[in-house]
């Protein structure tokens, strides 16, 4: 039997009591021609001590457990302003999906983070799914933690692809002749930079598994968005 149970249990029983002996002493009254007097035995009054006793526990605890539940709530409620604040600043809320922005007057920087990749299960044969027609595969670069692919198409317009292990890798794109955005498609986050003279190319950055990955060329954000989607 639970120890709450065997209590309740004890506090009826003693109730009773304390009714029969309350009884008693008032038929004892009887007996006195005087009350201003009169005192309870002391049996009774051990055994109304004990019931306030109790009475008196039970709604203490009732109190801390209030007190304490209104602790937690208002805790929580103010570690989630605090980190909710925390989510609205773009370093922070970068680092949260394993890629840490920092805006500079003339470039941004990326610095990846991520566990899942090693040399040992760095895939150096992932390749473009799609790309438009006229381009094909024509140049890479291999390394044990990355790849750089060139594509070109017969007027030498390129579209350049370069993946790595993302974990302690690092890269820069100018933002002082690109406009910046920022979407996600398919629960992974895009940061894309369209070129404002043709002296750029429009480029598409992403993180996704434990790689690093990114797109330049001269193309529209639906075709890269389209080629990013494509890689295998």
């Amino acid at each position: 039997m639970k120890s709450e149970t065997k209590e309740k249990i004890f506090d009826l029983i003693l109730t009773d009591a304390l009714m029969t002996c309350w009884n008693m002493e008032i038929q004892a009254l009887d007996n006195y021609h005087e009350y201003d007097d009169y005192k309870f035995s002391a049996e009774f009054e051990r055994k109304n001590k004990k019931t306030a006793n109790s009475i008196g526990r039970s709604d203490r605890i009732k109190k801390c457990t209030y007190i304490f539940v209104k602790l937690v709530v208002t805790t929580a409620a103010i570690m989630g302003a605090v980190f909710g604040g925390l989510l609205t600043q773009p370093a922070v809320y970068a680092a949260v999906q394993n890629v840490i922005q920092t805006v500079f007057k003339n470039y941004d920087k990326y610095d990846f983070g991520g566990d899942e990749l090693t040399v040992d299960n760095f895939n150096n044969n992932i390749r473009l799914g799609y790309f438009p027609e006229g381009y094909y595969l024509t140049n890479g670069e291999y390394s044990r933690i990355s790849v750089s692919l060139t594509y070109i198409d017969q007027n030498d317009n390129k579209i350049m692809f370069d993946y790595g292990i993302a974990d302690g890798s690092s890269t820069i794109y100018d933002n002082e002749h690109n406009s910046y955005s920022k979407f996600i498609v398919n629960d992974i986050e895009y940061h894309y930079y369209e070129s404002k003279d043709n002296d750029f190319y429009n480029t598409l950055v992403w993180y996704k598994d434990g790689y690093s990955f990114s797109v330049l060329a001269h193309l529209p954000k639906e075709e890269l968005v389209k080629i990013a989607k494509n890689v295998k």
